[in-house]
This record gives C-alpha cells, sequence and structure tokens, in this order.
C-alpha cells in the first residue's frame, strides 16, 4: 500500500506545490508550508515505520538535474530527494552552479550518496575532475552506485576521513533516519561503528588534484575542526581562486573550549574572507528549490567567538559584500 498508493501520491502532492519562481513572497511561502506540513509526514512517518519492520523501502528517482539516485526511504535526506526531485541543499546548489566551470577540480569531504559530487561532475564536465571521500561503510556502496548509474567517469572516490594527522578514528553511525549525521566524534545516541583510515587532505590528492582544487566542500558532522587544521597546512599551495564550502558545526566538537574564530584564523591570515552561506533542512524549503541566496561577506568578525550550532560558510579570497 505505501508503495502503490501513499507514496505516489505523496509525491504527486508535493510537486503540485513546488516552485520554480526565483521569489517567493513570506505569504507565499507560509501557505505552502502549510499546505504541505501534514501529507509529509503522512508519508514520512510509515516509511519510518516500515523501514522499522521490514526494512526500507527501495525506489529509483531522478532528479530534476538528471540524476539517477536509488533511494532507501529510511533516510531523510534520500525521503526529501524522492518527494521533491530538487538537488539537496538548494543555496549550495545554486552557488556551485554559478563558481564551477568546465574543466575545474571539486573536493567532495562528506561526499554521503553522491548527490554533491554527481552535480558537481556534470557541472565540472570530462575534463574536470571529481574527488569524492566518504569514510562511513554503510554508505560507501551507495556513493559507488551513485557514481555507476550516472556514468560519472571523471569521480575519483577515497574512503577515508580527513583529519589533521595520519591516524584511525572511530565511526559513530548515525541514526536510520539520517545517516548524513554519522560523524568521527562521539554525540549521544550515536553508536560506534568501527575505526576507519583518517588522514590530512593533502595526503588524499594527487599533487595535481590539490594544486587545481577550484572548491573544496567540507561536511563532516562535527570533524571539521581537524580537517580545517589539515588544510590550514596546506593552504599556501591552493590556487588563487580556490573557496571552501564548510558546515561548522562548533557544539560537536571534541574540544569544548575551540571557537570558530580559532578554527578559521590560520585562513584569515591568509587573505581569505568569511562569507555566510543561506541554508534551511525543513522540508518546506525544497518547495521553492529556486529562490535562492548568495553567501553574505561576514564582515563583523565577534560573531565567530561563539560556539554555535552550526555555521554555514564560504571561505574566499574574493575582497566584496556578496558571492
Amino acid at each position: 500500500m505505501i508503495k502503490a498508493l501513499i507514496l505516489p501520491l505523496g509525491r504527486r502532492y508535493m510537486r503540485l506545490l513546488h516552485t520554480d519562481r526565483e521569489h517567493v513572497g513570506v505569504a507565499g511561502r507560509w501557505i505552502r508550508a502549510l499546505l504541505m506540513i501534514v501529507p509529509f509526514f503522512a508519508v514520512a512517518f510509515p516509511l519510518w515505520i516500515r523501514a522499522a519492520l521490514w526494512g526500507p523501502l527501495v525506489v529509483e528517482t531522478t532528479t530534476e538535474d538528471g540524476i539517477r539516485i536509488r533511494c532507501r526511504l529510511q533516510d531523510g535526506l534520500q525521503i526529501y530527494i524522492y518527494l521533491f526531485g530538487t538537488a539537496w541543499e538548494p543555496d549550495l546548489a545554486a552557488f556551485l552552479r554559478r563558481r564551477l566551470r568546465p574543466g575545474d577540480t571539486f573536493v567532495d569531504v562528506g561526499a554521503h550518496i553522491g548527490c554533491v559530487a554527481a552535480l558537481t561532475s556534470r557541472l565540472v564536465g570530462p575534463r574536470g575532475t571529481v574527488v569524492a571521500i566518504e569514510p562511513c561503510p554503510v554508505v560507501i556502496p551507495w556513493l559507488r552506485e551513485t557514481v555507476a548509474r550516472n556514468e560519472l567517469t571523471n569521480v575519483r572516490m577515497v574512503d577515508a576521513a580527513v583529519s589533521d594527522r595520519d591516524h584511525e578514528l572511530p565511526l559513530f553511525l548515525g541514526p536510520n533516519w539520517n545517516l548524513g549525521e554519522t560523524s568521527t566524534v562521539a554525540r549521544p545516541k550515536l553508536r560506534e561503528e568501527g575505526r576507519v583510515r583518517a588522514a590530512p587532505l593533502a595526503s588524499l590528492l594527487t599533487r595535481e588534484e590539490l594544486m587545481s582544487a577550484r572548491m573544496i566542500k567540507i561536511d563532516v558532522e562535527g570533524g571539521e575542526d581537524r580537517v580545517l587544521a589539515g588544510v590550514s597546512a596546506f593552504v599556501d599551495v591552493l590556487a588563487a581562486d580556490a573557496e571552501l564550502v564548510v558546515e561548522l558545526s562548533p557544539s560537536w566538537w571534541s574540544d569544548p573550549n575551540l571557537r570558530p574564530i580559532d578554527v578559521l584564523q590560520p585562513f584569515l591570515d591568509r587573505g581569505f574572507h568569511v562569507y555566510l552561506l543561506p541554508n534551511d533542512y525543513l522540508p518546506w524549503r525544497y518547495l521553492w528549490p529556486k529562490d535562492v541566496g548568495a553567501p553574505r561577506r561576514l564582515h563583523d568578525l565577534t560573531e565567530l567567538e561563539r560556539r554555535v550550532f552550526r555555521l554555514d560558510i564560504v571561505l574566499s579570497r574574493i575582497d566584496a559584500d556578496t558571492l
């Protein structure tokens, strides 16, 4: 009944509420959100119950970018992709579309099932390179499947965690409804899955990939302080136009005294500026994916002295108000 009736009806309903308008007013957003919230959970809850009792429902879909994804409908990210058919994190996707050009090199640290890797693979084209780095043994086969299904011959996969040195790290698996929370940092309700290889980013990239990297995306659920410490050691080797897109999760860092400014200072000292990237994981956000915001310059750096829950940023040497 779920696959034959509830799922297709829910998907069709979400697509009816979807709009491609580049500006949606407050009233329009509220109306769409109110109309979708109950039907959304009317679809999601049966999927979570089914997954808990018999395993996740597995379906195939194609996103608006033409990316083929095999979705396991217990994970929230994959439920979003199937129901809405849009790119994951619309503001990030729009930024990548504006910045990346054919022939560029993109590094995806925390590639998960490959949504961003697949999008950027098409943006950089056959002369470009995407390096997709993912440590989770549960997710790695799904990443490989996305790469294979979409024939992404310019994607190189690396099964490892990124850190500040060569060592092993424990891996803590996110809940079934959000495997994207998998982390190398212990948190309540995350179970340890085992240990994984960890190394500085420079050790996982070829010299050519390192020097030609146009953009590095870092999304590692609390381990970004170690990742950035490793990157800061070779930041002078990066191209002048290289940019870093980072999801900071200070409240999850293992050092309770570490602040965002402490982690970012080596980059500020080398001429990088901090831009705030809009991001919103609430389901109704995906009903207006074309209404996106550009990264906005953070002029008051005292905001980086607080350990906020999450901060999505772009580090760029461009001196402007927006990117």
